[in-house]
C-alpha cells in the first residue's frame, strides 16, 4: 500500500487489510516504484539487449530498471507488465516477444484502462475533505495512476503541515471495484491526523551571538504556537537576507521529549561589524590631481537582536565634508515594525551648512517586500560666503524644513554580495514645507520670510538576468526628482561619480533632476567575485537655475570585485566621452572586524 506521511522523523506506521487481488495490484505498483527508484544505475551495472515495449501496435514508454539478458524474457516481460498496470492498464497482457542481434521486442495488448469510480477521504476532521478532495489529481472518470496517487497523498500532506500537523499520516486504502456491477475502482485515503504540536524554538546551530528570538521573528514564526507553512527555503532565505550569517544551511524540524517542535538551522555567523573605505582620484579646478573618498564604520547585530550601527565620514572635493549615522532596530519593542533614526551633516566650505534628522517606521511583508514611512527635519544656515548679497539677495537663507514621506523596498536577488538572479527595487516620495528667511536688497536691506511646498521623488532599480554560464546582465538606473516654487543652492541633488554617476567627477552636477540607467555585463569569477564591463547615461536637467543647462552625459568603463581573506576589493576605472583620456579609478575595501 501506498503510505504518505509528514517528513518529520517522527511518524509512526499503521496497517490496513485489503482483498487478495487488491493486494496483487498494490505489490505490483510497489515493485515498479522500486524499480524506477533503482534507475539508470541498474542499466549501467548489467549488460544485455534494449528491449522496447510495443503496445497495439504503437511503442510505449518503458523505464525499464536494466537491460535484460536474451535469456530472460520472462523477467522483461514481468517489468513491462508492471509499468502498464502502473499507468492504469490493469488488464494488460503480454502476447508474444522478438528478439534481434542487439534489441528485443514486447508486444502487448493494453485492454481497457482501469478509471476512477469515486474518491473518499476518511479522518479528516480538522480541515474540510471536499475542499481536500477538490485539490487532488486522482478525480472519478479519470484513469488510474500510481503517479497521480503518490502525488495526491504528499499533497494531503503538504496541506495538513500548512496548518501545523506535521505528524500527519495519509495511507491510501485498497483498491477496489465501486460495486459488484461496476468494475471502476474507488479510492480512499485514509488520514491520521495526529497532533498539534507547538513551537518550543529556533535552534541556530554554529551561532555565538544571534538570539533565537530574533530568528524567530526574521522567520515569521513564534514560540509556543503551533508550526503553520513550514517553508525551510523561504525560512533560509529570509536569515540569509538579514545580512549577519555567512551561510545559512536549510532548517529541519525535530521532535524534542516534551513533545514539542524545535527547528534547527546550522548557520555560520559573519563579522559583528565592517569597515569600508572608498577611494577615488580626480583632478580638481586647478588641474592637480585630488584624492576623494569616504570611510563607513558599521556594528552588524548588536546584541544578538539584528541590530546595526553606522558611521560614514565623506571627503569630497571642494572642501566640502559629510558625516552620516544611522541606528537601527528591526523589531522595535519586540513588535514586527523596523525602527530607525539617521542624522546626516554637511558643510559646503563657507558656504553653508546643513544638518538633517530622520526616523523611520518600516514593516517586512511576505515576499521579501519592505514598506516604510519617514519624517525629516533638516536645518540650513549660512556660511561668510553664503551671507553674501548675490541679485539683490542673501546668497543661501536661514531655513528649517520637515518632510514625511512613503517608500517601498523589494530585494529577491539569489546572493547578497554577488547576485546572478533577481531584482532590487526602491522608490520613495516624501512632501513637506519649508520655511527660510533671507535679506533682501531693494531700496533698503530687508528680511523676507517665505513658506515653499517642496516634493522629492527617488527611484532605484537594478533587474540581474542570468547569460550564459557564470555570466550575468545587469540593468537599471536612478531618478531623482525635486519639485518646488523656489530653488535654493541648498536644495539640489548631487549627481555624478562613483555611486552615481560613473566616469564623471564627484557631485559634479548640482540640479533639480537627474536621471541615470546603466548597463553591465558580469563575468563571475567565483561566489563572491566578479570581473565587469558597464555602460552609464546620465540625463541632468537645471533649466530653472540661474545658470541654466541639460543634457545627456555618457560614462564607460571596466571593474571588478574580490574576494579575499580580509574582505571584499572593488576596483573601477571609468571615463567619460566628454574626455575619454581622462580615466577615474575608484578603489573600496570592505573589512570584516
Amino acid at each position: 500500500m501506498l503510505v504518505r506521511r509528514s517528513r518529520s522523523k517522527y511518524a509512526s506506521e499503521a496497517e490496513h487489510s485489503s482483498p487478495i487481488w487488491a493486494r496483487r495490484i498494490l505489490l505490483c505498483w510497489a515493485l515498479a516504484w522500486c524499480a524506477v527508484a533503482i534507475g539508470p544505475a541498474g542499466a549501467s551495472q548489467a549488460q544485455g539487449l534494449e528491449w522496447h515495449l510495443v503496445a497495439e501496435g504503437r511503442p510505449m514508454p518503458w523505464p525499464s530498471s536494466r537491460a535484460w539478458p536474451a535469456d530472460s524474457i520472462r523477467q522483461a516481460a514481468s517489468d513491462a507488465l508492471i509499468n502498464l498496470q502502473t499507468k492504469g492498464y490493469l488488464y494488460a497482457r503480454i502476447d508474444s516477444h522478438r528478439v534481434t542481434a542487439q534489441h528485443g521486442f514486447l508486444y502487448a495488448t493494453l485492454g481497457l484502462p482501469a478509471t476512477i469510480a469515486n474518491v473518499h477521504i476518511s479522518g479528516a476532521h480538522a480541515l474540510d475533505s471536499l475542499r481536500l478532495q477538490d485539490g487532488l489529481q486522482s478525480q472519478p472518470g479519470r484513469i488510474l495512476d500510481a503517479a497521480a496517487l503518490e502525488a495526491d497523498a504528499e499533497a494531503l500532506v503538504q496541506a495538513y503541515a500548512a496548518e501545523g500537523f506535521h505528524l500527519v499520516r495519509v495511507v491510501v486504502g485498497a483498491l477496489e471495484p465501486a460495486d459488484a456491477a461496476d468494475p471502476r475502482i474507488a479510492i480512499t485515503f485514509h488520514v491520521d491526523e495526529g497532533a498539534v504540536l507547538p513551537l518550543s524554538s529556533i535552534e541556530l546551530l554554529g551561532a555565538q551571538r544571534t538570539r533565537s528570538g530574533f530568528a524567530e521573528r526574521v522567520a515569521a514564526l513564534k514560540a509556543g504556537a503551533p508550526v503553520q507553512h513550514f517553508d525551510p527555503a523561504v525560512i533560509r532565505a529570509r536569515l540569509n537576507e538579514t545580512g549577519i550569517f555567512r551561510t545559512v544551511h536549510a532548517p529541519t524540524l525535530a521532535l524534542r521529549a516534551d513533545s514539542t517542535l524545535i527547528i534547527q538551522i546550522p548557520v555560520t555567523e559573519a563579522p559583528p561589524g565592517a569597515f569600508d573605505l572608498a577611494l577615488g582620484y580626480e583632478r580638481n579646478d586647478a588641474g592637480n590631481g585630488a584624492l576623494v573618498g569616504s570611510g563607513h564604520l558599521a556594528l552588524v547585530n548588536m546584541f544578538g537582536h539584528g541590530r546595526t550601527l553606522s558611521l560614514t565620514l565623506n571627503r569630497a572635493p571642494g572642501q566640502i565634508s559629510r558625516i552620516r549615522a544611522r541606528a537601527r532596530d528591526p523589531f522595535a519593542f519586540g513588535l514586527p515594525l523596523g525602527l530607525g533614526a539617521q542624522f546626516e551633516g554637511l558643510q559646503q566650505d563657507s558656504t553653508y551648512g546643513k544638518r538633517a534628522y530622520g526616523l523611520e517606521v518600516s514593516h517586512q511583508f511576505e515576499g521579501r517586500m519592505n514598506v516604510f514611512g519617514t519624517v525629516t527635519r533638516e536645518v540650513t544656515r549660512p556660511g561668510l560666503s553664503g551671507l553674501r548679497i548675490i541679485d539683490g539677495q542673501q546668497r543661501i537663507p536661514v531655513a528649517t524644513a520637515v518632510f514625511a514621506g512613503l517608500g517601498i523596498r523589494v530585494r529577491t536577488v539569489d546572493h547578497r554580495t554577488n547576485p546572478r538572479r533577481g531584482l532590487v527595487v526602491e522608490t520613495s516620495i516624501e512632501r513637506g514645507r519649508k520655511d527660510r528667511s533671507l535679506r533682501v536688497v531693494r531700496a533698503d536691506t530687508t528680511e523676507e520670510k517665505t513658506r515653499l511646498r517642496q516634493a522629492r521623488l527617488h527611484v532605484s532599480t537594478r533587474l540581474f538576468v542570468p547569460t550564459v554560464r557564470r555570466q550575468t546582465l545587469v540593468l537599471g538606473g536612478e531618478t531623482m526628482l525635486l519639485r518646488s516654487r523656489e530653488l535654493d543652492e541648498s536644495d539640489l541633488i548631487r549627481f555624478g561619480g562613483a555611486r552615481s554617476l560613473r566616469g564623471y567627477d564627484e557631485e559634479r552636477f548640482r540640479v533639480p533632476f537627474a536621471s541615470r540607467v546603466l548597463m553591465e555585463y558580469r563575468y563571475l569569477l567565483d561566489d563572491d567575485s566578479h570581473a565587469l564591463a558597464f555602460f552609464d547615461l546620465g540625463y541632468v536637467d537645471a533649466s530653472r537655475m540661474p545658470e541654466p543647462y541639460r543634457g545627456f552625459y555618457p560614462g564607460f568603463g571596466v571593474g571588478f570585485q574580490l574576494a579575499t581573506d580580509a574582505g571584499l576589493i572593488s576596483l573601477t576605472a571609468a571615463a567619460s566621452t566628454e574626455a575619454p583620456s581622462e580615466v577615474r579609478a575608484h578603489m573600496s575595501i570592505s573589512l570584516g572586524l
